[in-house]
């Protein structure tokens, strides 16, 4: 990997845009650098077969990564599963109602090294000209470079483990109309890989990834497809169903330790701890605008704060201040399901698609707000600011009184929470098939004309851009500890396609 700088060009027209366009008394820096990993895997397979009634298959495979110190490098993951073809016992065979049926389970662990930090093990320092360069001698005219701690490194760090159970089944019923999966999952994640901060004291330095604990997720797959004709009306339908519950186990074998998630610029707003869901909202709870003088005083005090025309905040700990100790979880990133829906239609020459996927029950941390609804920095507000904040004793309102050097109202809360439920059409098109007596006589053996929108529209309560969220991806942040936080993605992008398809 090579890299080179300069600045200073006399045009920005992209046809100069070379280095050797550059001033000489711009910048002009060169540098080397590689990043480089390594995967070694070993593995073998067994296959049984019964006639058509029984399947088997056992998997072993011993995996290395140079992401783990050589003592942590290798790591064993065996899996197995088996399937019983019911349908094809005699019995079942005089079962008019059932075409195919099978169950079938499984065991198996896998193992995950795919973290953002390659020279995890090692703790590395680098040379800085300007920070760690000292007349060491004494000679005033000379100095000695020196180096800097830049990455901790996790010695101890090894591969985090995925134990999976499942147990499903597969049935086609009703004249091969109707077709049903259905699964049963237990996983346990354990070794979970994620970054731990050292004490202040330490130093600074990239944060190495870290084993802390066991999370479990369990839940349930369901999947229906049903297909007929009604005249020369071709159809399918078909949904789709899932549920899981998340639960931290343990971290660290301490039912006190908590994981904080998002810290660049405020207070946590995550926290991971065991017995509730990985990446819970964590923060203090509002309980409306404070309307008027008696109920303000009748308020727990946040210090000076709390007055009429601002939060409310409840106290959870019931000594009528509020403080950090009155910071509790708010809210839960996980939907209660999510689920999908494929729909096709024919009719003569005339074929209909579409998809659409949702998602039930999980909540957004809606962190857009923290800048356009309170007086964080500069810049545009929301109407909401306008329209809904506190202007006088006695209003209710959504937003506190305008106040300029009010720095409590953005505090982590349950204002940001949302409920970020939504169902969107992702995927429409009509296709019309012309016939073949028509395409071969210009020499086209098949020709389809047809019509697509992508991301038609989405049904939603959420106020943001984009309910749609699941992980913080800037940087390369551990992104588990951080779902669900919305810092104004972009929304996905409404399009719509005309084609023409020929075969020749």
């Amino acid at each position: 990997l090579f890299s080179a700088t300069r600045s200073s060009f006399a045009f920005d027209d992209l046809d100069y845009r070379y280095l050797d366009a550059g001033s000489a008394a711009g910048l002009n820096n060169a540098g080397a650098g590689d990043i480089r990993s390594a995967l070694l895997s070993q593995f073998g397979k067994l296959n049984y077969a019964y006639k058509d009634l029984i399947l088997a298959d056992a998997t072993i495979r011993r995996d290395g990564s140079s992401r783990f110190s050589a003592s942590n490098r290798w790591a064993i993951f065996p899996a197995f599963s088996v399937g019983l073809r019911l349908s094809e016992l005699e019995f079942m065979k005089k079962i008019s109602l059932i075409n195919e049926f099978k169950v079938r389970a499984g065991w198996g662990k896998t193992g995950n090294q795919l973290i953002p930090n390659v020279y995890n093990a090692y703790t590395l320092y680098a040379p800085d000209p300007i920070n760690n360069a000292y007349d060491i001698n004494g000679t005033g005219s000379t100095i000695v470079g020196g180096f800097d701690l830049v990455q901790f490194g996790n010695s101890n760090g090894k591969w985090e483990s995925n134990t999976s159970t499942n147990v499903g089944f597969d049935a086609v019923i009703l004249k091969n109309s109707l077709e049903i999966v259905f699964d049963w999952y237990n996983r346990l994640t354990s070794d979970m890989l994620t970054q731990i901060a050292p004490p202040r004291t330490a130093g600074s330095g990239t944060v190495p990834f870290t084993n802390i604990g066991e999370i479990r997720n369990r839940g349930v797959d369901l999947g229906l497809t049903y297909r007929n004709e009604i005249g020369k009306l071709r159809y399918q339908l078909g949904v789709n169903f899932a549920h899981y519950k998340n639960e931290v186990l343990k971290l660290n074998n301490d039912p006190n330790a908590t994981v904080f998630g998002f810290t660049t610029r405020l207070p946590a707003i995550s926290a991971t701890r065991a017995g509730l869901p990985i990446a819970s909202y964590y923060g203090y709870i509002v309980d409306g605008v404070i309307k008027d003088k008696a109920e303000a005083d009748a308020a727990p005090k946040f210090g000076t704060y709390t007055r009429e025309g601002t939060f409310k905040f409840r106290d959870v700990n019931g000594d009528n201040v509020i403080t950090a100790a009155d910071r509790t979880i708010i809210g839960n990133p996980h939907p209660d399901f999510t689920y999908g829906i494929n729909l096709n239609l024919g009719y003569k020459n005339f074929d209909f698609t579409m998809f659409a996927q949702g998602s039930q029950g999980n909540e957004i941390f809606n962190y857009v707000r923290y800048w356009t609804d309170f007086n964080t920095f500069q810049g545009n507000r929301s109407i909401e600011i306008l329209n809904d904040s506190w202007k006088k004793s006695g209003d209710v309102a959504k937003l506190p009184r305008l106040n300029s050097g009010d720095a409590t109202s953005q505090q982590i809360s349950s204002y940001f929470i949302e409920d970020g439920s939504y169902l969107r059409v992702k995927n429409m098109q009509l296709t019309y098939s012309v016939p073949n007596r028509l395409s071969k006589r210009v020499g086209i053996s098949n020709a389809q004309i047809y019509i697509q929108g992508q991301n038609m529209f989405t049904l939603t309560k959420y106020t943001g851009l984009d309910p749609d969220i699941n992980l913080r991806t800037s940087g390369t942040d551990n992104q588990d500890i951080h779902m669900g936080i919305d810092e104004g993605a972009y929304p996905v992008a409404k399009s719509y396609l005309f084609g023409v398809r020929l075969a020749f």
